[in-house]
């Protein structure tokens, strides 16, 4: 199983150095974290943190509501995601192009963004409620159940469009033809044909929407003090603990983990259930008029604009006076923007010098990884293909506090370092970059590769002349999207920041949670051009096809 690794050596070694930064550096602090869930207060092995969180109330509520909202935004997710996806892929219709920058907008834009933008919006003296105060009419507060899914949708909902929108384009429209032409009504293809085509890519996405959803830190933090959570409740049992007893801040953490293992479960699902197909033509979107084609219209606008909102809120009103908490809308000033900018810019400096950090040395490392696992098969990469994707499933608060359990004492210090943070961010982005990378590998035939080591180039120089050249487009855009979202983590960020080295996101939730909105929202504004600027030189300048569905 080791030979084509051990015919390079050169490869072997990488190989061997990856499975030992992922072994260090987080399956080592899981460890950790597990093995102190298991250890009372008295040094001796106990599961009294385990007994204490069921036995419980509040630990047990922040479960069930943890697990409710998981469902109820995959579901919902789905099917906002799912019905858009089937619209714009099986019908041709006006605007149906505008649901192309969907992914864009959506993935791009901060959630602790986001939910400052629908207080702003949907708050007790958000926009709507002041427009309806007049009538005597006023929404339900927005700090509820209704609130976190509401916002929660529109926040995830795109990874259900991609999934299933992907998954209709790859069929091969023959089949559901062979079906029809068989007699079958067309509602028996759909469940017979269709349906079991299309399901590993909603088990996918649904997933994927699921295992956000428990381990996201910033809209819950904001909108959820009613309604706590798993995530929510171990930073604040970590903050609260700090100095005594690690037991139950590691017993929340180990039970997230344990609900973002279900990932690895369904990837094992969905690789079982994949059908293999012969190349054919994917289903043509059929033209659609009248009533039909406005309502899928306004349907495509309606969520466009819903995932532009938090955007253009954030926009107005950071150039805002206010009194107190007060917004003064119609007014003008740049006092917010000079605070973020001139009076303290050392958030932003922070937040880009760990994005450089996080990005340059995730995308060495997914290059290396990608080619290895595709490439070079072998017990060693198999194990590094798990391990890539184990960041996946773990919250960014659970993995902040295992690295600080882990790296607080002992021979590797980093606690209290930004050395650190760039860990975090590197270990939580690694996937997507590894993942773009391995798409196209899977399409570059090995032969081509050995034609270059057949006239006497080295393995590795071939990989820089033959292999890197094919897969270098698509790791340049994750190492955008890196970028992006690595400039925009608060979940592991608020773990491990320290003073001295706040970040914008930090800064924003802070503001936010001192009900200065229109310097969160200074801060969410800057924050987005140094996301979306980097974006437009990628997609437009470099022809990079960044966060979009074609």
């Amino acid at each position: 199983m080791l030979g084509a690794l051990r015919r390079d050596p050169a490869w072997l070694a990488l190989a061997l150095l990856a499975i030992g930064v992922l072994g260090v550096f987080l399956v080592w602090p899981l460890g950790t974290l597990l093995g102190r869930s298991l250890i009372g207060p008295d040094g001796a092995i106990s599961l009294g943190g385990y007994g204490r969180f069921f036995a419980d109330r509040s630990y047990r509520e922040a479960f069930s509501n943890t697990l409710i909202l998981g469902t109820a935004v995959t579901f919902s997710s789905m099917l906002v995601g799912g019905s858009l996806a089937i619209v714009v892929a099986r019908c041709k219709f006006p605007l149906a192009g505008l649901v192309t920058a969907l992914p864009l907008i959506t993935l791009v834009i901060p959630d602790v963004v986001v939910a400052a933008a629908w207080v702003l919006v949907l708050g007790k003296q958000g926009v709507v409620n002041t427009l309806l105060a007049p009538l005597g009419v006023t929404l339900p507060s927005i700090y509820s159940w209704w609130g976190l899914i509401f916002v929660m949708t529109l926040n995830n909902y795109v990874y259900g469009f991609i999934a299933v929108y992907v998954g209709l384009k790859s069929m091969d429209s023959r089949l559901e033809e062979a079906a029809q032409s068989l007699g079958q009504p067309m509602g028996r293809v759909i469940r017979g044909v269709t349906l079991p085509m299309l399901l590993p890519s909603i088990l996918a996405g649904a997933m994927i929407i699921f295992t956000h959803v428990i381990g996201s830190f910033g809209i819950p933090a904001i909108l959820g003090a009613r309604t706590p959570v798993l995530a929510v409740k171990t930073y604040n049992e970590f903050v609260s603990e700090m100095g005594g007893s690690a037991q139950m801040q590691t017993t929340l953490a180990s039970l997230l983990v344990a609900l973002g293992a279900l990932l690895l479960v369904q990837k094992v699902v969905v690789e079982r259930r994949q059908f293999q197909m012969e190349a054919g033509r994917s289903p043509l979107a059929s033209p659609i008029a009248g009533w039909r084609a406005a309502g899928a219209a306004c349907s495509v606008l309606l969520v466009v604009a819903m995932s532009l909102l938090p955007a253009l809120v954030v926009g107005i009103t950071a150039f805002t006076p206010t009194s107190g908490p007060v917004l003064q809308y119609g007014s003008f000033t740049l006092a917010n923007m000079t605070h973020v900018l001139v009076r303290a810019p050392e958030a932003l400096y922070h937040s880009l010098w760990l994005a450089l950090v996080a990005t340059l040395a995730g995308t060495l490392f997914a290059m290396i990884s990608a080619y290895l696992i595709v490439k070079r098969r072998s017990v060693l990469t198999h194990t590094l293909d798990v391990l890539v994707t184990l960041p996946l499933t773990i919250a960014g608060t659970v993995l902040g506090i295992a690295l600080i359990n882990t790296f607080g004492s002992g021979w590797l210090v980093l606690t209290g370092s930004w050395i650190i943070m760039a860990l975090a961010y590197f270990l939580r982005r690694v996937p997507a970059s590894v993942q773009a990378a391995i798409g196209p590998l899977h399409n570059l035939k090995d032969s081509i590769e050995e034609a270059s080591m057949s006239l006497g180039v080295s393995p590795v120089r071939s990989f820089f002349q033959v292999v890197l050249p094919v897969i270098g487009p698509s790791v340049a855009a994750a190492a955008v999207l890196m970028w992006v979202t690595t400039l925009s983590e608060l979940s592991a960020t608020i773990v491990l920041y320290f003073g001295g080295m706040s970040t914008m996101p930090i800064e924003i939730f802070q503001q936010v949670d001192s009900d200065r909105l229109a310097l969160a929202c200074a801060y969410s504004l800057v924050l987005l051009l140094a996301i979306f600027i980097p974006l437009a030189i990628a997609r437009w300048i470099f022809r990079l096809n960044i966060g979009t569905v074609e």
